[in-house]
């Protein structure tokens, strides 16, 4: 691959960034895994400050290297972009050409970015960024001129704001206008006790879909394993309706806008609901549709 970066980026590293860094280096057990933490969260820190001058919203302490546990037991060093993904910043030292990646942090990151460091270590160049799609060997390791512009990071960031990330929701990471069940169903004479009671390892979120007349959509996402996930969709009436509008319909479409599922309410139906499972980066869309208003709704595991 050719090297699609046309310059990289100096982002100055400010005394509390090193505050961070001393702290988290100095729990460390020993001289060699204390050097690593403090320039992980160096690294970490700078990508968070260039984004956030991009207004790009980061949620520094959401991601495993600001967790002190994980960040003890594991070479990490990510950034958590709210309803975007991980971003894995990883330090490249003076000299170095090629960045491996610790097995640990293959999985769950929408990329890359390589932090370059300087021997006074008072500013960092941000070298470039590589999809995590493109990552195609194993081990993971990657030349530092395979790293392309920061426009194809600003572009994944782009596409997956317009998706509800559901593999953020298994790390307690939701979009505001997704709420737990129990504050959405306050006003409904059907408290969320009334709903069908998901697995221990369920993660519910509703919120109230304003059509004709507004209903309520319940997501409830079950982990099966690291790259499978059962999806149930809900719908049921808002306010002290007691049954659906007729031919209410709920659609579940695929990546390429197929029809996959689709339930349609009948006279007395109070609530329905559709099943399926995704895999790890598959993409859906739900649609509701009463009359000529429609919804959708995108989502991506």
């Amino acid at each position: 691959m050719t090297n699609t970066q046309s310059s990289t980026l100096s982002v100055p590293l400010p005394k509390n960034a090193h505050r961070w860094a001393e702290e988290f280096a100095a729990q460390q057990d020993s001289l060699q895994k204390g050097k690593q933490v403090y320039l992980n969260t160096l690294a970490v820190y700078a990508v968070h400050s260039y984004l956030k001058w991009l207004n790009v919203e980061t949620a520094l302490n959401q991601g495993d290297s600001w967790h002190r546990s994980l960040r003890a037991i594991f070479d990490v060093a990510d950034l958590v972009l709210p309803g975007v993904g991980k971003l894995e910043c990883r330090p490249v030292l003076p000299g170095e050409v090629a960045i491996v990646l610790p097995a640990t942090i293959t999985q769950d990151r929408i990329g890359y970015v390589g932090v370059q460091f300087s021997e006074q270590l008072d500013y960092v160049e941000l070298l470039g960024f590589l999809p995590a799609r493109e990552m195609t060997e194993s081990p993971a390791i990657f030349e530092i001129v395979q790293l392309q512009s920061f426009d194809a990071l600003i572009e994944i960031i782009h596409k997956r704001r317009l998706l509800i990330n559901l593999r953020q929701w298994v790390m307690g990471i939701f979009e505001s206008h997704w709420q737990a069940p129990e504050l959405v169903f306050a006003n409904n004479f059907r408290s969320s006790s009334t709903m069908t009671r998901p697995a221990t390892n369920s993660i519910s979120r509703a919120k109230v879909i304003d059509l004709v007349r507004q209903v309520l959509l319940l997501v409830q996402l079950t982990p099966t394993d690291s790259e499978v996930f059962d999806i149930r969709l809900r719908i049921y009436p808002a306010d002290d309706a007691i049954h659906l509008p007729p031919d209410l319909q709920l659609i579940v479409l695929d990546a390429d806008g197929n029809t996959g599922m689709e339930v349609q309410a009948r006279n007395a139906d109070d609530w329905m609901q559709v099943e399926f499972s995704c895999q790890h980066e598959e993409k859906f869309s739900v649609k509701i549709v009463l009359g000529e208003t429609s919804l959708m709704e995108e989502f991506v595991v």
